[in-house]
Protein backbone atom coordinates (compact mmCIF):
# COMPACT_ATOMS: atom_id res chain seq x y z
CA UNK A 1 0.00 0.00 0.00
CA UNK A 2 1.56 3.39 -1.04
CA UNK A 3 2.13 6.37 1.64
CA UNK A 4 -0.39 8.62 0.12
CA UNK A 5 -3.67 5.53 0.46
CA UNK A 6 -2.19 4.65 3.62
CA UNK A 7 -2.69 7.74 5.14
CA UNK A 8 -5.90 8.63 3.79
CA UNK A 9 -7.40 5.00 4.75
CA UNK A 10 -6.35 6.00 8.61
CA UNK A 11 -7.89 9.28 8.27
CA UNK A 12 -10.81 7.63 6.99
CA UNK A 13 -11.24 4.81 9.47
CA UNK A 14 -9.91 7.26 12.33
CA UNK A 15 -13.39 9.33 11.10
CA UNK A 16 -15.52 6.72 11.18
CA UNK A 17 -14.24 5.29 14.64
CA UNK A 18 -13.88 8.18 16.19
CA UNK A 19 -15.36 11.53 16.90
CA UNK A 20 -15.15 14.11 13.83
CA UNK A 21 -13.83 17.61 14.20
CA UNK A 22 -16.58 19.94 15.19
CA UNK A 23 -17.36 22.84 13.08
CA UNK A 24 -19.53 24.40 16.04
CA UNK A 25 -16.91 27.43 17.45
CA UNK A 26 -16.01 27.13 20.52
CA UNK A 27 -14.21 30.41 21.09
CA UNK A 28 -11.54 30.63 24.82
CA UNK A 29 -10.33 33.59 25.94
CA UNK A 30 -6.71 33.50 27.55
CA UNK A 31 -5.53 36.71 29.17
CA UNK A 32 -1.67 37.71 29.05
CA UNK A 33 -1.70 37.95 32.87
CA UNK A 34 -2.88 34.29 33.50
CA UNK A 35 -2.89 30.51 32.21
CA UNK A 36 -0.40 28.43 31.25
CA UNK A 37 -0.57 27.96 27.25
CA UNK A 38 0.80 24.35 27.32
CA UNK A 39 -2.18 23.38 30.38
CA UNK A 40 -4.83 24.30 27.34
CA UNK A 41 -7.19 21.66 26.08
CA UNK A 42 -6.76 22.62 22.70
CA UNK A 43 -8.43 19.68 20.96
CA UNK A 44 -11.88 20.95 22.76
CA UNK A 45 -11.50 24.62 21.35
CA UNK A 46 -11.59 26.23 17.80
CA UNK A 47 -10.53 29.69 18.71
CA UNK A 48 -8.34 31.30 21.02
CA UNK A 49 -8.45 34.92 21.55
CA UNK A 50 -5.43 36.41 23.17
CA UNK A 51 -6.63 39.57 25.79
CA UNK A 52 -5.66 42.27 25.62
CA UNK A 53 -3.41 44.78 23.01
CA UNK A 54 -4.59 48.25 24.35
CA UNK A 55 -4.96 51.17 21.41
CA UNK A 56 -3.99 54.26 22.44
CA UNK A 57 -5.74 57.44 20.72
CA UNK A 58 -3.60 58.25 18.01
CA UNK A 59 -3.76 54.90 16.11
CA UNK A 60 -0.93 53.42 18.06
CA UNK A 61 -0.88 50.91 20.59
CA UNK A 62 0.72 49.95 24.18
CA UNK A 63 3.83 47.29 23.59
CA UNK A 64 1.65 43.39 24.43
CA UNK A 65 2.09 42.02 27.48
CA UNK A 66 3.64 38.53 27.74
CA UNK A 67 4.73 39.06 24.24
CA UNK A 68 6.56 35.58 24.21
CA UNK A 69 3.35 33.83 25.96
CA UNK A 70 1.77 35.05 22.62
CA UNK A 71 4.38 33.39 20.02
CA UNK A 72 4.10 30.08 22.22
CA UNK A 73 0.27 30.20 22.23
CA UNK A 74 0.21 30.93 18.03
CA UNK A 75 2.81 28.26 17.98
CA UNK A 76 1.21 25.22 19.95
CA UNK A 77 -2.38 26.03 19.09
CA UNK A 78 -1.47 26.09 15.15
CA UNK A 79 -0.07 22.72 15.52
CA UNK A 80 -3.29 21.91 16.89
CA UNK A 81 -5.57 23.50 14.57
CA UNK A 82 -6.68 26.06 16.45
CA UNK A 83 -7.00 29.65 15.42
CA UNK A 84 -5.38 32.80 17.43
CA UNK A 85 -7.24 36.42 17.54
CA UNK A 86 -5.53 38.88 19.78
CA UNK A 87 -8.51 40.52 21.34
CA UNK A 88 -7.75 44.80 21.45
CA UNK A 89 -9.78 46.66 24.25
CA UNK A 90 -10.99 44.77 26.81
CA UNK A 91 -12.83 46.50 30.07
CA UNK A 92 -9.76 48.57 30.54
CA UNK A 93 -11.62 50.34 34.17
CA UNK A 94 -14.07 51.79 31.89
CA UNK A 95 -11.93 53.78 29.66
CA UNK A 96 -12.81 53.59 26.23
CA UNK A 97 -11.40 56.90 25.10
CA UNK A 98 -8.83 55.76 22.77
CA UNK A 99 -11.44 54.31 20.42
CA UNK A 100 -13.46 57.12 20.91
CA UNK A 101 -10.71 59.12 19.93
CA UNK A 102 -8.96 57.07 16.90
CA UNK A 103 -12.20 56.05 15.34
CA UNK A 104 -13.54 59.61 14.97
CA UNK A 105 -10.42 60.66 12.89
CA UNK A 106 -10.06 59.08 9.59
CA UNK A 107 -6.07 59.32 9.99
CA UNK A 108 -5.99 57.96 13.21
CA UNK A 109 -8.14 55.34 11.97
CA UNK A 110 -6.03 54.41 9.02
CA UNK A 111 -2.87 54.28 11.40
CA UNK A 112 -4.69 51.89 13.20
CA UNK A 113 -5.75 49.12 10.58
CA UNK A 114 -2.04 49.63 9.19
CA UNK A 115 -0.90 48.47 12.66
CA UNK A 116 -2.97 46.10 13.22
CA UNK A 117 -2.04 44.58 9.91
CA UNK A 118 1.63 44.55 10.86
CA UNK A 119 0.72 43.37 14.43
CA UNK A 120 -1.28 40.21 12.76
CA UNK A 121 1.68 39.32 10.14
CA UNK A 122 4.51 39.83 13.15
CA UNK A 123 2.53 37.37 15.21
CA UNK A 124 1.46 35.35 12.54
CA UNK A 125 -2.10 35.41 13.73
CA UNK A 126 -5.42 34.36 12.26
CA UNK A 127 -7.41 37.99 12.71
CA UNK A 128 -8.25 40.43 15.46
CA UNK A 129 -11.18 40.78 17.84
CA UNK A 130 -12.25 43.97 18.97
CA UNK A 131 -13.37 44.14 22.16
CA UNK A 132 -14.67 47.84 22.44
CA UNK A 133 -16.52 48.53 25.93
CA UNK A 134 -18.55 49.99 24.28
CA UNK A 135 -19.18 52.68 21.82
CA UNK A 136 -22.09 55.05 23.22
CA UNK A 137 -25.00 56.24 20.95
CA UNK A 138 -24.30 58.49 17.73
CA UNK A 139 -21.60 59.57 16.25
CA UNK A 140 -19.64 56.99 18.57
CA UNK A 141 -21.90 54.75 16.96
CA UNK A 142 -21.48 55.68 13.48
CA UNK A 143 -17.25 55.78 14.26
CA UNK A 144 -17.48 51.98 15.56
CA UNK A 145 -19.28 51.39 11.80
CA UNK A 146 -16.05 53.38 10.35
CA UNK A 147 -13.42 51.31 11.98
CA UNK A 148 -14.89 47.95 11.48
CA UNK A 149 -15.31 48.63 7.86
CA UNK A 150 -11.96 49.75 7.05
CA UNK A 151 -11.27 46.40 9.50
CA UNK A 152 -13.10 44.04 7.68
CA UNK A 153 -12.06 44.93 4.36
CA UNK A 154 -7.87 44.92 5.40
CA UNK A 155 -8.38 41.90 7.27
CA UNK A 156 -10.55 39.63 5.04
CA UNK A 157 -8.35 41.03 1.83
CA UNK A 158 -5.79 38.86 3.45
CA UNK A 159 -7.52 36.09 4.58
CA UNK A 160 -8.15 36.74 7.97
CA UNK A 161 -10.55 37.10 10.73
CA UNK A 162 -12.59 39.81 12.38
CA UNK A 163 -15.17 39.10 15.65
CA UNK A 164 -15.99 41.52 18.06
CA UNK A 165 -17.50 41.29 21.89
CA UNK A 166 -20.45 42.46 22.71
CA UNK A 167 -22.53 43.25 25.36
CA UNK A 168 -25.65 40.55 25.87
CA UNK A 169 -28.46 42.70 25.78
CA UNK A 170 -29.53 46.71 25.16
CA UNK A 171 -26.75 47.05 22.46
CA UNK A 172 -28.39 49.86 20.67
CA UNK A 173 -24.85 51.68 19.78
CA UNK A 174 -23.63 48.76 17.90
CA UNK A 175 -26.13 49.57 14.65
CA UNK A 176 -27.23 46.38 12.46
CA UNK A 177 -24.79 47.50 9.64
CA UNK A 178 -22.02 46.03 11.58
CA UNK A 179 -23.40 42.57 11.12
CA UNK A 180 -22.17 41.97 7.41
CA UNK A 181 -18.85 42.94 8.70
CA UNK A 182 -17.85 40.80 10.97
CA UNK A 183 -17.21 37.34 11.15
CA UNK A 184 -19.07 36.23 14.13
CA UNK A 185 -19.87 38.37 17.59
CA UNK A 186 -19.12 37.21 21.54
CA UNK A 187 -21.61 38.18 22.97
CA UNK A 188 -20.94 38.95 26.51
CA UNK A 189 -24.41 37.20 28.06
CA UNK A 190 -22.44 37.59 31.78
CA UNK A 191 -22.16 40.81 34.24
CA UNK A 192 -25.55 41.71 34.41
CA UNK A 193 -25.81 42.20 37.48
CA UNK A 194 -23.61 41.49 40.81
CA UNK A 195 -25.00 38.09 41.87
CA UNK A 196 -26.80 36.02 39.30
CA UNK A 197 -25.13 37.86 36.40
CA UNK A 198 -25.42 35.11 33.46
CA UNK A 199 -28.76 32.77 34.34
CA UNK A 200 -29.84 30.43 31.63
CA UNK A 201 -32.81 33.23 31.72
CA UNK A 202 -30.28 35.93 30.41
CA UNK A 203 -28.68 33.68 28.08
CA UNK A 204 -32.07 33.01 26.08
CA UNK A 205 -32.31 37.00 26.59
CA UNK A 206 -29.43 37.60 24.81
CA UNK A 207 -29.62 35.04 21.93
CA UNK A 208 -33.50 36.50 21.62
CA UNK A 209 -32.05 40.37 21.62
CA UNK A 210 -29.21 39.94 18.97
CA UNK A 211 -31.14 37.52 16.67
CA UNK A 212 -34.33 39.89 16.75
CA UNK A 213 -31.71 42.72 15.88
CA UNK A 214 -30.92 40.75 13.24
CA UNK A 215 -27.68 39.41 13.49
CA UNK A 216 -27.53 36.07 12.06
CA UNK A 217 -27.42 32.74 13.53
CA UNK A 218 -24.39 32.24 11.95
CA UNK A 219 -22.41 34.60 13.36
CA UNK A 220 -23.74 34.44 17.20
CA UNK A 221 -21.50 32.95 19.34
CA UNK A 222 -22.93 32.70 23.31
CA UNK A 223 -20.57 33.55 26.01
CA UNK A 224 -20.26 32.14 28.80
CA UNK A 225 -18.56 32.99 32.62
CA UNK A 226 -15.90 30.40 34.11
CA UNK A 227 -15.93 32.89 37.17
CA UNK A 228 -18.54 33.79 39.79
CA UNK A 229 -19.85 37.02 40.89
CA UNK A 230 -19.52 39.33 43.66
CA UNK A 231 -16.57 37.66 44.85
CA UNK A 232 -14.90 37.23 41.12
CA UNK A 233 -13.59 33.90 41.89
CA UNK A 234 -12.74 31.24 39.05
CA UNK A 235 -14.60 28.07 38.72
CA UNK A 236 -11.84 25.99 39.65
CA UNK A 237 -11.35 28.16 43.16
CA UNK A 238 -14.77 27.64 44.02
CA UNK A 239 -15.05 24.20 43.92
CA UNK A 240 -11.62 23.88 45.67
CA UNK A 241 -13.89 25.83 48.53
CA UNK A 242 -16.31 23.30 48.39
CA UNK A 243 -18.92 24.51 45.73
CA UNK A 244 -21.21 21.71 43.95
CA UNK A 245 -19.46 21.47 40.06
CA UNK A 246 -23.26 21.11 38.86
CA UNK A 247 -25.40 23.57 40.64
CA UNK A 248 -25.19 27.34 40.22
CA UNK A 249 -24.96 28.87 43.66
CA UNK A 250 -22.58 28.40 46.27
CA UNK A 251 -23.35 30.93 49.70
CA UNK A 252 -23.60 34.45 48.17
CA UNK A 253 -21.95 33.35 44.90
CA UNK A 254 -23.30 32.89 41.44
CA UNK A 255 -21.65 30.69 38.79
CA UNK A 256 -22.31 28.76 36.13
CA UNK A 257 -22.39 24.79 36.81
CA UNK A 258 -22.08 21.80 34.51
CA UNK A 259 -25.95 21.74 33.76
CA UNK A 260 -26.12 24.80 33.27
CA UNK A 261 -22.79 25.13 30.68
CA UNK A 262 -24.05 22.00 29.02
CA UNK A 263 -27.91 24.00 28.53
CA UNK A 264 -26.21 27.11 26.97
CA UNK A 265 -23.91 25.43 24.93
CA UNK A 266 -27.07 23.15 23.42
CA UNK A 267 -28.62 26.48 23.24
CA UNK A 268 -26.10 27.88 20.84
CA UNK A 269 -26.30 25.05 18.67
CA UNK A 270 -30.15 25.27 18.05
CA UNK A 271 -29.86 29.15 17.93
CA UNK A 272 -26.62 30.37 16.99
CA UNK A 273 -23.37 28.80 15.85
CA UNK A 274 -20.92 28.74 19.00
CA UNK A 275 -19.70 29.35 22.76
CA UNK A 276 -17.53 31.83 23.97
CA UNK A 277 -15.50 31.33 27.28
CA UNK A 278 -14.25 34.13 29.49
CA UNK A 279 -11.47 32.88 30.30
CA UNK A 280 -9.58 29.73 29.93
CA UNK A 281 -7.48 29.61 33.15
CA UNK A 282 -10.62 29.96 35.37
CA UNK A 283 -11.66 26.49 34.78
CA UNK A 284 -11.23 23.43 36.95
CA UNK A 285 -9.45 20.11 35.95
CA UNK A 286 -10.55 16.76 35.39
CA UNK A 287 -14.40 16.03 35.24
CA UNK A 288 -14.97 19.38 36.48
CA UNK A 289 -13.72 20.69 33.58
CA UNK A 290 -16.69 22.89 32.15
CA UNK A 291 -14.16 23.05 28.95
CA UNK A 292 -15.08 19.69 28.91
CA UNK A 293 -18.70 19.42 29.48
CA UNK A 294 -18.62 21.93 26.63
CA UNK A 295 -17.10 19.60 24.29
CA UNK A 296 -19.46 16.83 25.87
CA UNK A 297 -22.36 18.21 24.17
CA UNK A 298 -20.74 19.18 20.72
CA UNK A 299 -19.45 15.64 20.79
CA UNK A 300 -22.78 14.86 21.25
CA UNK A 301 -24.32 17.19 18.84
CA UNK A 302 -22.09 17.07 15.92
CA UNK A 303 -19.66 14.13 16.17
CA UNK A 304 -20.48 10.18 16.98
CA UNK A 305 -24.09 10.70 15.26
CA UNK A 306 -23.03 11.40 11.72
CA UNK A 307 -23.78 8.21 9.28
CA UNK A 308 -20.28 8.57 7.54
CA UNK A 309 -20.49 5.38 5.01
CA UNK A 310 -24.10 5.03 4.94
CA UNK A 311 -26.87 5.53 2.50
CA UNK A 312 -29.96 7.94 4.46
CA UNK A 313 -33.42 8.85 3.41
CA UNK A 314 -34.39 12.33 4.96
CA UNK A 315 -37.72 13.50 5.98
CA UNK A 316 -39.18 17.22 6.39
CA UNK A 317 -40.99 18.48 8.73
CA UNK A 318 -44.33 17.77 6.51
CA UNK A 319 -43.51 13.99 6.51
CA UNK A 320 -42.14 13.91 3.16
CA UNK A 321 -38.85 12.66 1.57
CA UNK A 322 -36.39 14.54 0.28
CA UNK A 323 -35.78 14.21 -3.37
CA UNK A 324 -32.69 14.78 -5.67
CA UNK A 325 -35.32 15.26 -8.72
CA UNK A 326 -33.48 12.76 -11.14
CA UNK A 327 -30.21 15.48 -10.75
CA UNK A 328 -31.97 17.75 -13.21
CA UNK A 329 -33.90 20.61 -11.15
CA UNK A 330 -34.28 22.45 -8.20
CA UNK A 331 -34.72 19.63 -5.19
CA UNK A 332 -37.90 19.24 -3.15
CA UNK A 333 -39.49 17.92 -0.13
CA UNK A 334 -42.03 16.53 -1.52
CA UNK A 335 -41.82 12.72 -1.68
CA UNK A 336 -44.58 10.47 -0.24
CA UNK A 337 -42.20 7.38 -0.79
CA UNK A 338 -38.18 6.96 -1.12
CA UNK A 339 -37.42 5.91 -4.55
CA UNK A 340 -33.16 5.98 -5.79
CA UNK A 341 -32.99 10.08 -6.13
CA UNK A 342 -34.71 9.85 -2.52
CA UNK A 343 -31.99 7.97 -1.15
CA UNK A 344 -28.27 9.37 -0.67
CA UNK A 345 -24.96 8.40 0.10
CA UNK A 346 -23.08 10.27 3.58
CA UNK A 347 -19.60 10.78 2.29
CA UNK A 348 -16.79 12.10 4.32
CA UNK A 349 -15.72 15.41 2.53
CA UNK A 350 -12.91 16.35 5.29
CA UNK A 351 -12.47 19.13 7.59
CA UNK A 352 -15.51 17.81 9.39
CA UNK A 353 -17.38 17.76 6.72
CA UNK A 354 -19.71 15.44 4.75
CA UNK A 355 -21.29 15.50 1.41
CA UNK A 356 -24.36 13.79 0.31
CA UNK A 357 -24.45 11.90 -3.42
CA UNK A 358 -27.10 9.82 -4.96
CA UNK A 359 -26.98 8.30 -8.33
CA UNK A 360 -23.53 9.50 -8.41
CA UNK A 361 -24.49 13.06 -8.50
CA UNK A 362 -23.25 15.37 -5.29
CA UNK A 363 -26.08 17.83 -3.36
CA UNK A 364 -24.57 21.42 -3.88
CA UNK A 365 -25.63 24.39 -2.30
CA UNK A 366 -25.22 26.02 -5.28
CA UNK A 367 -23.40 28.95 -3.73
CA UNK A 368 -25.50 30.26 -1.23
CA UNK A 369 -27.32 31.75 -4.21
CA UNK A 370 -29.34 29.29 -6.10
CA UNK A 371 -31.78 26.34 -4.96
CA UNK A 372 -30.18 23.21 -3.57
CA UNK A 373 -29.63 20.94 -6.45
CA UNK A 374 -28.28 17.60 -7.03
CA UNK A 375 -26.22 17.65 -10.00
CA UNK A 376 -22.56 18.14 -8.97
CA UNK A 377 -19.97 15.56 -10.77
CA UNK A 378 -17.61 16.38 -7.71
CA UNK A 379 -18.03 17.63 -4.72
CA UNK A 380 -15.62 21.16 -4.24
CA UNK A 381 -16.29 24.01 -1.07
CA UNK A 382 -20.38 24.43 -1.64
CA UNK A 383 -21.13 20.63 -1.85
CA UNK A 384 -19.67 20.12 1.70
CA UNK A 385 -21.97 20.21 4.56
CA UNK A 386 -21.77 20.37 8.37
CA UNK A 387 -24.04 17.69 9.89
CA UNK A 388 -25.23 19.39 13.03
CA UNK A 389 -27.67 17.00 15.14
CA UNK A 390 -30.20 19.23 17.56
CA UNK A 391 -31.26 18.43 20.81
CA UNK A 392 -34.64 17.27 19.45
CA UNK A 393 -32.58 13.87 17.86
CA UNK A 394 -33.45 15.68 14.67
CA UNK A 395 -30.41 16.96 12.03
CA UNK A 396 -29.44 20.16 10.03
CA UNK A 397 -27.19 20.87 7.03
CA UNK A 398 -25.18 24.16 7.25
CA UNK A 399 -23.89 25.14 4.22
CA UNK A 400 -20.33 26.80 3.03
CA UNK A 401 -22.17 30.48 3.63
CA UNK A 402 -23.19 29.42 7.24
CA UNK A 403 -26.77 29.21 6.37
CA UNK A 404 -28.88 26.05 6.74
CA UNK A 405 -30.65 24.12 3.89
CA UNK A 406 -34.70 24.71 4.06
CA UNK A 407 -37.48 22.50 2.77
CA UNK A 408 -39.09 25.48 2.38
CA UNK A 409 -42.23 24.37 4.20
CA UNK A 410 -42.26 21.47 1.76
CA UNK A 411 -44.18 23.72 -0.82
CA UNK A 412 -41.61 25.31 -2.74
CA UNK A 413 -37.63 24.18 -3.63
CA UNK A 414 -35.56 23.82 -1.20
CA UNK A 415 -32.70 26.80 -0.50
CA UNK A 416 -29.78 27.83 1.66
CA UNK A 417 -30.80 31.12 2.91
CA UNK A 418 -32.02 30.22 6.28
CA UNK A 419 -29.45 31.88 9.51
CA UNK A 420 -31.06 30.19 12.16
CA UNK A 421 -32.40 26.09 12.71
CA UNK A 422 -35.65 26.75 12.69
CA UNK A 423 -38.85 23.49 12.36
CA UNK A 424 -38.57 23.47 8.52
CA UNK A 425 -34.53 23.89 9.01
CA UNK A 426 -34.82 20.26 10.78
CA UNK A 427 -34.92 16.59 9.18
CA UNK A 428 -35.41 13.33 10.19
CA UNK A 429 -33.17 10.57 9.01
CA UNK A 430 -33.11 7.38 8.31
CA UNK A 431 -30.51 4.61 7.01
CA UNK A 432 -31.46 2.14 4.67
CA UNK A 433 -28.09 0.83 3.35
CA UNK A 434 -24.16 0.94 3.44
CA UNK A 435 -22.45 2.82 1.08
CA UNK A 436 -19.84 -0.30 -0.54
CA UNK A 437 -16.36 1.44 -2.13
CA UNK A 438 -16.83 5.03 -0.24
CA UNK A 439 -13.48 4.98 0.65
CA UNK A 440 -12.89 5.94 -3.03
CA UNK A 441 -14.99 9.45 -2.66
CA UNK A 442 -12.51 10.41 -0.80
CA UNK A 443 -9.62 10.00 -4.01
CA UNK A 444 -8.01 13.49 -4.85
CA UNK A 445 -6.46 14.25 -8.06
CA UNK A 446 -3.22 12.53 -7.82
CA UNK A 447 -3.31 10.96 -5.07
CA UNK A 448 -3.89 7.55 -5.60
CA UNK A 449 -5.98 6.70 -3.17
CA UNK A 450 -7.66 4.14 -4.98
CA UNK A 451 -5.95 1.45 -7.11
CA UNK A 452 -7.22 -2.01 -7.00
CA UNK A 453 -9.47 -4.44 -4.10
CA UNK A 454 -6.17 -5.26 -2.87
CA UNK A 455 -5.95 -1.59 -1.48
CA UNK A 456 -9.72 -1.48 -0.24
CA UNK A 457 -10.67 -0.38 3.51
CA UNK A 458 -11.85 -3.81 5.28
CA UNK A 459 -15.18 -2.53 5.20
CA UNK A 460 -15.14 -2.28 1.69
CA UNK A 461 -13.51 -6.00 1.22
CA UNK A 462 -15.93 -7.57 2.79
CA UNK A 463 -18.57 -6.98 0.25
CA UNK A 464 -16.71 -8.52 -2.11
CA UNK A 465 -17.39 -5.68 -4.95
CA UNK A 466 -16.37 -8.42 -7.66
CA UNK A 467 -19.04 -10.66 -6.96
CA UNK A 468 -21.39 -7.88 -6.96
CA UNK A 469 -21.12 -6.83 -10.34
CA UNK A 470 -18.34 -8.27 -12.99
CA UNK A 471 -16.86 -5.99 -15.92
CA UNK A 472 -14.82 -7.27 -18.96
CA UNK A 473 -13.08 -7.45 -20.79
CA UNK A 474 -10.39 -5.56 -18.33
CA UNK A 475 -8.19 -4.05 -19.54
CA UNK A 476 -10.69 -2.33 -22.27
CA UNK A 477 -9.34 -1.01 -24.79
CA UNK A 478 -10.58 2.48 -25.32
CA UNK A 479 -13.25 3.25 -27.45
CA UNK A 480 -14.32 -0.42 -27.09
CA UNK A 481 -17.51 -2.28 -24.99
CA UNK A 482 -17.64 -2.88 -21.64
CA UNK A 483 -19.80 -5.55 -20.75
CA UNK A 484 -21.28 -5.26 -17.13
CA UNK A 485 -23.17 -8.10 -15.21
CA UNK A 486 -24.50 -7.55 -11.86
CA UNK A 487 -25.70 -11.33 -10.60
CA UNK A 488 -27.86 -10.20 -7.70
CA UNK A 489 -29.76 -7.33 -9.73
CA UNK A 490 -33.48 -7.14 -8.10
CA UNK A 491 -35.13 -5.26 -11.22
CA UNK A 492 -36.71 -3.04 -9.30
CA UNK A 493 -34.23 -0.41 -9.40
CA UNK A 494 -32.90 2.19 -11.87
CA UNK A 495 -29.11 0.79 -12.61
CA UNK A 496 -26.61 4.30 -12.74
CA UNK A 497 -23.29 3.64 -14.45
CA UNK A 498 -21.11 6.19 -13.79
CA UNK A 499 -17.03 6.30 -15.19
CA UNK A 500 -14.58 8.09 -13.20
CA UNK A 501 -11.28 9.56 -14.00
CA UNK A 502 -8.56 9.08 -11.52
CA UNK A 503 -9.57 12.49 -10.46
CA UNK A 504 -13.14 11.72 -9.62
CA UNK A 505 -14.03 13.61 -12.53
CA UNK A 506 -17.14 11.98 -14.35
CA UNK A 507 -16.01 11.35 -17.70
CA UNK A 508 -19.11 9.61 -18.71
CA UNK A 509 -22.46 8.04 -17.74
CA UNK A 510 -25.58 5.60 -18.35
CA UNK A 511 -28.78 4.26 -17.04
CA UNK A 512 -30.27 0.69 -17.97
CA UNK A 513 -33.01 -1.18 -15.69
CA UNK A 514 -31.42 -4.75 -16.37
CA UNK A 515 -28.79 -6.53 -14.70
CA UNK A 516 -26.53 -7.26 -17.95
CA UNK A 517 -25.82 -4.45 -20.08
CA UNK A 518 -22.96 -3.22 -22.38
CA UNK A 519 -21.33 0.24 -21.81
CA UNK A 520 -19.92 1.98 -24.79
CA UNK A 521 -16.65 3.28 -24.47
CA UNK A 522 -15.94 7.05 -25.45
CA UNK A 523 -12.31 7.60 -26.87
CA UNK A 524 -10.63 8.21 -23.84
CA UNK A 525 -7.17 8.29 -22.96
CA UNK A 526 -5.20 5.50 -21.53
CA UNK A 527 -5.39 5.23 -17.82
CA UNK A 528 -6.94 3.93 -14.63
CA UNK A 529 -10.53 5.05 -14.30
CA UNK A 530 -13.23 3.95 -11.85
CA UNK A 531 -16.59 2.25 -12.51
CA UNK A 532 -19.55 3.07 -10.28
CA UNK A 533 -22.66 1.18 -10.14
CA UNK A 534 -25.54 2.17 -8.20
CA UNK A 535 -28.45 0.22 -7.76
CA UNK A 536 -31.06 -0.87 -4.86
CA UNK A 537 -29.93 2.19 -2.46
CA UNK A 538 -25.96 1.17 -2.91
CA UNK A 539 -23.21 2.51 -4.21
CA UNK A 540 -20.43 -0.17 -5.81
CA UNK A 541 -17.13 0.93 -7.08
CA UNK A 542 -14.63 -1.03 -9.23
CA UNK A 543 -11.28 -0.03 -11.10
CA UNK A 544 -11.64 0.29 -15.13
CA UNK A 545 -8.27 -0.03 -17.68
CA UNK A 546 -8.54 1.87 -20.14
CA UNK A 547 -5.40 0.69 -22.78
Amino acid sequence: MNRSLFTLFLLFVCFLSATAQSPFRVVGYMPSWSGDVNAVQYSKLTHINYAFLLPTATGGFQAIDNPSKLQSLVSTAHNNGVKVLISVGGWNGGDHSAFESLSGNSSYRSTFVNNMIGFVNQYNLDGIDIDWEYPDLGASANNYISLMTQLSTEMHNRGKLLTGAIVGTDGASILSSAFALVDFYNLMAYDYNNFDHSTYTYATQSVSYWLGRGLPASKLVLGVPFYGRPTWESFAQLIARGADPYADIFGNVGYNGITTIKKKTNLAFDQGSGIMIWELSQDATGANSLLSAINEVVVSRTGTTVPIGKVITLKGNNNLYVSGENGTTAMNCNRATPGTWEQFSVLDAGGGKIALRSMGKYVSSENGQQPITCNRATAQDWEKFIWITNSNGTISLQCNNNAYIGSENGAAAMSAFRTAIGTWESFNYSVVGNVVGSIYAQATPGSNAATSLATMSPMDKSTKATTVFNVYPNPVVSGGNLQVKIPAYSGKSEVRVVLLSAGRQVVQQQQAHTGSFVMKMASLPAGSYFLEVTYDGKAYTQQVIIQ
